[in-house]
């Protein structure tokens, strides 16, 4: 009876041992996850910053988060999985939605016990983050401040329009937390990655 009492508690302890490797596997999954979606929410506001600064005309289809991809993601998703003992096993975009999907594995395993096979028994976790726009683009301005009008034919025959190509733009968003209007030009001005997007763990 003390035997079978014993076995007994033995075999809740692999279990209890199961649930916390598979525990630590699902955390590291989460922060791999969110390390890829922050390096693409990061990548985005670089390159809208940039559009925005060269007057391209994609902005609206950056801040809706499309073409997010970048290499780097995956691997900022990997270095954090090695930080949380584990590797990842995948790491591809979250559908059609902008963010990654990143499955891990764990390093650790359950251990030996006294259920055959659970010395080398690991646990794999999946988790997906998404980049959520916080942002929509009310409009695009050009500065014309300081033009007398004095070049009017130069730019009309196609002449020597540098000048125009320096002018500032004006960025008008309407965001969540705040209205913004800035000069790309100007650095102080400018908005943060998480003021532009939000980033969080998908259920």
């Amino acid at each position: 009876m003390v035997s079978g009492l014993l076995l007994i508690a033995l075999t809740f302890f692999v279990f209890a041992q199961a649930a916390f490797t598979r525990s630590g596997g699902q955390s590291a999954a989460d922060a791999a996850a969110l390390a890829a979606a922050r390096e693409a929410r990061d990548s985005l506001h670089d390159r809208f910053l940039e559009a925005a600064d060269a007057g391209d005309a994609d902005l609206g289809d950056l801040l809706d988060g499309l073409d997010f991809r970048t290499a780097a993601a995956c691997t900022a998703a990997a270095e954090l999985a090695g930080s949380n003992n584990a590797t990842v096993v995948s790491c591809e975009p979250a559908g059609s939605r902008p963010g990654y999907r990143v499955t891990v594995e764990t390093l650790d395993t359950v251990g030996e016990s006294v259920i055959p096979g659970t010395e080398n028994a690991t646990a794999t976790a999946t988790a997906v983050a998404v980049i959520e726009n916080l942002c929509r683009l009310e409009n695009v301005e050009e500065d014309d401040e300081g033009d007398d009008g004095g070049d009017d034919d130069a730019g009309e025959d196609g002449g020597d329009d540098g000048d125009d190509a320096e002018l500032p733009r004006w960025i008008e968003l309407g965001c969540e937390d705040r209205d913004w209007g800035f000069d790309p030009a100007e650095e102080d001005e400018l908005p943060e990655p998480r003021e532009l997007f939000r980033i969080h763990l998908e259920d």
